[in-house]
């Protein structure tokens, strides 16, 4: 039970405030967005010592890192897919319907 997703710059805020610490960082934000899940966004920290034409980059690269190791976390005792599908239709509510 896959979904497509993508990952898209959403914003970039440079030399903004990031609490706790005493300098400015460049906050750049991510929409996730995936077929049958509202969207949701991921903040990157950058520090403005990486060079400014690989800001994005540096930005994915960290958003990368943290969104596999939330794979990683998600996946620890999930359902297969055969057996998600298999609960699914022992309580799939009559009424269903597919949008």
């Amino acid at each position: 039970m896959r979904y497509s997703s993508t990952v898209e710059l959403a914003e970039i805020e440079r030399w903004t405030i990031r609490d706790g610490f005493s300098e400015p960082y460049h906050k750049v934000i991510f929409s996730l967005i995936s077929d049958g899940i509202p969207a949701s966004q991921l903040v990157v920290w950058v520090h403005p010592a990486y060079p400014e034409d690989d800001l994005v980059r540096v930005a994915r690269t960290f958003a990368y890192s943290r969104l596999d190791a939330l794979s990683e976390a998600a996946r620890e005792d999930a359902f297969s897919e055969d057996e998600i599908q298999a609960l699914w239709e022992s309580v799939k509510p009559n009424n269903f319907m597919a949008q």
